[in-house]
């Protein structure tokens, strides 16, 4: 102790000294260190929990991407077919217009064509008739005398479906 004494350090204020500072060590690890140990786990602890979130939210990003992708693709697909298949409609109803258009123009010129047929003959039977009155009235001045109408009528009708007979022949 003498080197103690020495070196200007009292011994029995060194060793009150010492027990001093393992009581004020004793009291703070107890008092405080303990609970900062403890907060500090606990903030690690959240901090390792953020982290786990964070890297689950990152991961639930990334799947609902993917998921975002997927069907972003099967609605483009969807779309390509829909338009795919609209087309092929409306090429169909065209197709149909178009045949349902010419359907209607042949029987169009078909009804034409039977309404002009019907028309000749009519201006046909029309012709006749006058070409028979008029041929009656030129034989009754020729002739000077007057059959009845029904019998002149009669032979020019007959004379006149002889001469189509003739010039077929011809």
């Amino acid at each position: 102790m003498e080197i103690l004494g020495t070196l200007g350090i009292n011994a029995r204020d060194f060793i009150w000294h010492t027990i001093n500072f393992i009581v004020l060590i004793a009291l703070l690890s107890y008092f405080l260190y303990r609970p900062i140990v403890t907060m500090l786990d606990e903030r690690a602890r959240r901090i390792q929990e953020s982290l786990a979130a964070a890297e689950a939210a990152r991961a639930d990003v990334a799947r609902a991407d993917r998921e975002r992708e997927e069907l972003l693709g099967s609605t483009r697909r969807e779309i390509q077919e829909m338009m795919t298949t609209a087309q092929q409609v409306a090429e169909r109803i065209q197709s149909e217009a178009r045949t349902t258009a010419q359907q209607e123009a042949q029987r169009i010129v078909e009804t034409a064509r039977q309404e002009a047929e019907a028309e000749r003959a009519q201006a046909m039977a029309e012709l006749r008739r006058e070409v028979a009155s008029l041929a009656v009235m030129a034989a009754e001045r020729v002739i000077s005398r007057s059959l009845d109408d029904q019998a002149h009528r009669q032979l020019v009708e007959q004379f006149l479906d002889e001469q189509p007979a003739q010039a077929g022949r011809a």
